[in-house]
């Protein structure tokens, strides 16, 4: 990371490892998030030098799936082409009658080749996820700007079985339908590279330009740092933002770049890298 800052800012690694040395406790004891990155002080850092805009980033991202190799035949996939394409999850759910189909930036869902009509309260969160009128069209990836461990309360709906499985099998009151799958499955942790301009940032409209998310996921790697020159483990946790994927864009395959099985070791989720299959 010291290097990437250093090409970002156009200085060498040693003067940006002496500034984030020298600004550390400052830093984390500012605990910056989305309301507060902004305000952290580069001046010193910058100085005169023009910024560097970047023109992709690492995203990291959970994933509950059989095996690590379906991971690197498929990439990820936004929930409405998972749904509709030839994938793992696609081929549990046609299993137990479930069959999909996406038009107008709705999932269209069929249980037993008839369409569902959502309505109860129970599939709220259900309904969200398959889009359409009164939704946000909610369905596509998102993940986490650094590697690290988590905290379990933290990723509770993303481990075991999708997110869409627990939406589903509380619409049905079928506590089967997200619990088979999981039962089956690990909890990979997926890294992969994506466009800038394919990402948004939380806490951030989504309008803004490419040097703005340039400047603001400097700071992030600038705090992050920071945590790592801490000799005492801050008493807060580092705020890890979360990267929003643009709505129906895949991560190919040839894009992901490391894979990690995440451990449980309670109160924490720990992630340990594997060999690509």
């Amino acid at each position: 990371m010291y290097k990437s800052v250093s090409e970002i800012v156009g200085t060498n690694v040693e003067t940006v490892k002496r500034f984030v040395k020298e600004n550390a406790d400052e830093i984390v004891d500012c605990h910056y998030d989305e309301h507060g990155i902004y305000q952290m002080d580069l001046s010193q850092l910058l100085k005169e030098n023009e910024l560097k805009q970047i023109d992709s980033v690492v995203v990291s991202h959970i994933t509950p799936r059989e095996n690590a190799k379906n991971i690197w035949d498929e990439g990820l996939l936004t929930l409405s082409h998972a749904l509709t394409q030839e994938t793992e999850l696609s081929d549990y759910l046609k299993n137990i009658g479930f069959t999909f189909l996406f038009e107008k930036e709705q999932i269209i869902m069929y249980k037993d080749n008839h369409i569902v009509d959502v309505k109860s309260e129970n599939g709220n969160n259900l309904k969200m996820r398959l889009g359409g009128e009164k939704t946000y069209n909610d369905y596509n990836i998102n993940g986490y700007l650094f590697i690290d461990e988590f905290e379990e309360d933290a990723i509770r709906g993303w481990l075991g079985s999708p997110e869409f499985l627990k939406s589903l099998a509380n619409y049905y009151g079928k506590n089967s339908i997200a619990d088979n799958y999981a039962e089956k499955c690990y909890n990979y942790y997926v890294s992969f590279e994506v466009p800038l301009n394919e990402i948004d940032l939380e806490g951030f409209s989504d309008e803004i330009d490419s040097m703005e998310k340039t400047e603001i996921l400097l700071r992030y790697v600038i705090n992050a740092l920071a945590y790592a020159e801490m000799r005492t483990k801050p008493f807060l946790p580092m705020y890890n933002p979360i990267i929003y994927l643009k709505r129906n864009y895949d991560v190919p395959k040839e894009d992901v770049r490391k894979i990690w099985v995440l451990h449980r070791k309670t109160p924490k989720w720990i992630p340990s890298e594997i060999e690509r299959m």
